[in-house]
């Protein structure tokens, strides 16, 4: 079974990202390649970016911004524009697709960011 991929720019991963405030994710920092061994794991509902990004971000200089999402559960990650190379972006379930796990993968110069969306978060969240 061929799963399909969509290719994404910086500006597309935020995008996307954007698209999963609302879902419950697992997400996995994988060192060197999406087959690396992960260091770091945390799971909870996207809640978007924190208070004041805008603000953050205004005072860095162009290609050196650093996006930062929250989850419900405490956790937060970053998406450094310096650092990216792409993302791979498959939506699943979400659009009907044999594989039924959505994910992005979210490539870096030395690392990968694997964000599986495990589903929409209940309505009391």
């Amino acid at each position: 079974m061929e799963i399909d991929y969509e290719r994404l720019d910086f500006a597309g991963t935020l995008g996307k990202l954007a698209e999963l405030t609302g879902r419950e994710l697992l997400l996995e920092l994988r060192v060197g390649s999406l087959d690396g061994p992960f260091r770091l794991a945390a799971r909870g509902v996207l809640t978007g970016h924190p208070d004041r990004q805008a603000d953050l971000s205004s005072r860095r200089s162009p290609g050196d911004d650093v996006e930062a999402f929250q989850l419900d559960s405490g956790a937060f990650f970053t998406v450094k524009e310096a650092d990216f190379s792409h993302s791979s972006w498959h939506a699943g379930g979400l659009e009907g697709q044999a594989s039924v796990q959505p994910r992005l993968n979210v490539v870096f110069a030395d690392s990968v960011l694997h964000v599986a969306v495990l589903g929409v978060a209940s309505p009391d969240v």
